[in-house]
């Protein structure tokens, strides 16, 4: 019984409110447990979205993907890789895609023993367009999903 639970934690952000809440849960399991933390974003490229007929690809231009690469390492170091402990393992992951598949694909590549994610991302338009990654993520993972929802205010 001394082997540890989790050895790989996958923490999934899109930058909101609420997976900010489940970076909180993440980094604390992955310290209790000594597991390396993953931290993921998915560049959403429309060229894999389900209706890719009326978007323009960004692929278009390699410079913005680019950028946006950069620019989402940069934003995960400053607001979650800051916030570790000392030698808290971690590794930053930026993939480009449809974020429930990437997300389930990196869960299988990487064997992670379990992802923490926010319950809702994507508001208004864009969640009735591509529909709760979280939700699919919890359908379609090989591994435990632990989904945190959004503290409401006093």
């Amino acid at each position: 019984m001394g082997e540890n639970l989790y050895k790989s934690i996958a923490f999934c952000t899109d930058f909101s409110n609420n997976a900010d809440e489940a970076f909180i849960a993440a980094k604390d399991l992955a310290w209790r447990y000594g597991a390396t933390l993953h931290l993921v974003h998915v560049l959403v490229t429309f060229t894999t979205a389900p209706i890719r007929e009326i978007y323009v690809p960004l692929e278009i231009d390699v410079h913005f993907v680019e950028r946006a690469t950069e620019g989402a390492k940069a934003a995960i170091a400053e607001r979650y890789v800051r916030q570790l402990r000392e030698k808290q393992p971690y590794a930053i992951h930026i993939l480009s895609g449809y974020p429930a598949t990437e997300i389930v694909r990196f869960v299988e590549d990487q064997s992670i023993d379990l992802v923490v994610m926010g319950s809702q991302g994507l508001t208004g338009i864009a969640h009735v367009l591509f529909g709760s990654t979280a939700d699919r993520v919890v359908r379609k993972a090989s591994c435990s999903v632990l989904t945190v929802r959004l503290k409401k205010k006093d």
